[in-house]
């Protein structure tokens, strides 16, 4: 009797190589900020068309933020149980559908509604993208492929606020809605034609005891509470203002959407040099003199902000406000990797809840101020707030193997 030769396995498919992987994953990312930075332009317009105050229409953004911070604890173990390209994919595909839900809202509520359920969409993205980073990106090589990353989604969330300006004023708000969601479908394509799983990966069965289990491997760390910690101040310290810059830019200039539009993009333009230089940057500065520079930089930014200037010239305001920012969150992203390597999605994700928390609470913090002591007033206490938190964050934190 013959032996039957066994049918030879099938192999597994070969890894996504690491640039192909960055270029995917930044334009999920673009996805991501493209749709979570298009309604700041238009909170006049949107006011307008809802019959409703500018702190009102303002609520969409703090309904976003929060709930893309409140979903990360459920999609960090989600994306670790089931695959971090397989969550990206399927949340892709749910910012299309809301977006294009969102075009066709009829009233305020429905909108603030949607608004939310899509932070949580798109809080599966970018969080669980960079998680997929590190887990294929050696530390010494991952601050500098996490800035790559952020190039293209910088350049989402400069599209995202330029572009909804300019589409509103020539074609509706409901037509800039429609283009975040063509953008999600195309992002999503990619990610099913070109990324593949890595072999090999052991991952758990989602569960409640295993996402609390990988919750306590992430808090074993003593620098977890700390830096997740100081970014909430950040979000909050940072994130102020952008909600309220279409407005007063409309008080001062008589100006519209797509200028406010092009002001909000101008900190995009500065996240964008910091994307390009990551490299020049980390060996130059080092983690700690970035944390402190970027600190003043942003400070800065903002201060000037708070004068009257003629409105074009808050594009290179805002772009400096824009690189100093990402100076300090590039070294709180790339140490928030490695705060867990054996659960990383669900490290990345609680960082993603905490910056998100203080981006949510940043305007209503900021409408608080101005409402008690002027816009202006407010915009310069907050830029002081900024300098001191970049100079005292290494003293807080010090970062391993950074210059002092």
């Amino acid at each position: 009797m013959s032996e039957t030769t066994p049918p030879p396995p099938v192999p597994a498919p070969a890894a996504t190589p690491l640039p192909a992987l960055i270029f995917v994953l930044g334009a999920c990312g673009f996805a991501s900020t493209f749709t979570m930075r298009i309604i700041d332009p238009l909170i006049p317009t949107l006011a307008g068309e809802f019959g409703r105050s500018i702190p009102q229409i303002v609520t969409m953004v703090t309904a976003f933020s929060l709930s893309y911070a409140l979903g990360q604890p459920f999609l960090g173990p989600l994306a670790d149980a089931m695959g971090k390209i397989r969550t990206i994919l399927t949340c892709l595909i749910a910012l299309a559908a809301l977006s294009t839900v969102a075009a066709l809202s009829g009233s305020f509520e429905t909108m603030t509604v949607l608004r939310a359920v899509t932070g949580i969409a798109s809080g599966g993205i970018i969080p669980i993208a960079m998680a997929a980073i590190g887990d294929r990106a050696p530390m010494q090589e991952r601050q500098i492929a996490l800035g790559r990353f952020t190039v293209l989604m910088i350049i989402g969330q400069m599209s995202g606020s330029a572009c909804s300006g300019i589409i509103a004023t020539h074609a509706g708000w409901r037509a800039a809605f429609l283009s975040a969601a063509v953008i999600a479908v195309l992002a999503a394509v990619l990610v099913g034609v070109v990324l593949k799983p890595r072999r090999n990966v052991v991952r758990q069965k989602l569960s409640l005891a295993g996402a609390l289990g990988n919750y306590r491997t992430v808090f074993a760390n003593p620098r977890t509470k700390l830096l997740y910690g100081l970014v909430i101040v950040e979000g909050i310290l940072l994130f102020g203002i952008p909600a309220y810059v279409a407005a007063i830019l409309y008080q001062r200039s008589g100006v519209g959407p797509a200028e406010a539009g092009l002001v909000i993009a101008g900190m995009g333009f500065g996240c964008l040099l910091y994307g390009l230089f990551t490299r020049i940057l980390v060996e130059r500065l080092g983690p700690t003199r970035m944390t402190r520079t970027g600190g003043v930089i942003c400070a800065l930014g903002l201060a000037l902000f708070a004068f009257d200037w003629p409105w074009w010239s808050a594009i290179p305001i805002f772009a400096a406000q824009g690189f100093g920012f990402f100076l300090l969150h590039g070294t709180f992203q790339a140490q928030a990797t490695e705060l867990a390597p054996g659960a990383r999605g669900s490290a990345m994700a609680l960082f993603a809840c905490c910056f998100f928390l203080g981006q949510a609470t940043g305007p209503l913090a900021m409408g608080f101020a101005m409402h008690l002591i002027g816009a202006s007033a407010a915009i310069l206490m907050f830029a002081a707030a900024i300098v001191v938190f970049g100079y005292v964050t290494p003293r807080i934190m010090p970062i391993p193997g950074s210059r002092t």
